[in-house]
């Protein structure tokens, strides 16, 4: 029987959940709140110098806010953030991404502020719901480590069903609706295994 003289080249690395977090940005018409939620768990597996695959779940009891000073109404907030109206965290404490595809970027997917490295595509699944995203991501590594940085990612809300104060979905709210779109920011690492 002969021998495969292919090296194994699957890796796995594993996140670094200390190093990790995830930036959120709401707004509404005269205001916007931001904070970072924790990421729990996760992986990438890579064949070689390609990512193939990989996961990590948010943990969405981990909410917080940072630009509200007064303890009890940033306590409010997050509270709220927490409830029904928008993550439902008793029912859905987490929150899941699941990667399909990463293709490397070109100069058309490049942000002018950053160069990005990489498209990253998969499933994001909030309040059980899942919808395919995309997004830009500027991915680095050495023998142990890898870090991800991701672009922007605009997301609209209403899709995962996080209806509260939707203008789009209420109509009468004039001025007291929360705006469809929130924008979220990765800042992962990752370790080999």
């Amino acid at each position: 029987m002969e021998k495969n003289s292919m090296p194994m080249t699957m890796t796995t690395w594993r996140l670094v959940a200390s190093e990790s977090d995830l930036g959120w940005q709401g707004s509404k018409p005269g205001g916007k709140h931001h904070g970072t939620v924790e990421v729990l768990d996760g992986e990438v597996e890579m064949d070689g110098d390609q990512i193939t695959g990989g996961s990590f779940e948010i943990d969405l009891t981990s909410i917080r806010n940072e630009d509200i000073g007064n303890d009890a109404m940033r306590e409010r907030l997050v509270s709220h953030l927490k409830s029904k109206d928008f993550f439902h965290v008793e029912e859905h404490p987490k929150a899941y991404f699941e990667i399909t595809e990463i293709e490397t970027a070109t100069n058309g997917d490049q942000d002018a502020e950053e160069d990005y490295t990489h498209v990253v595509t998969g499933d994001l699944t909030i309040r059980g719901n899942t919808h395919r995203i995309s997004f830009p991501a500027s991915i680095s590594m050495d023998d142990m480590m890898m870090s991800v940085r991701s672009g922007e990612i605009k997301l609209d809300r209403t899709r995962w069903e996080v209806n509260h104060m939707s203008r789009s979905l209420f109509a009468g709210l004039k001025d007291s609706f929360i705006h469809d779109e929130m924008v979220i920011r990765l800042d992962l690492e990752f370790s080999r295994n």
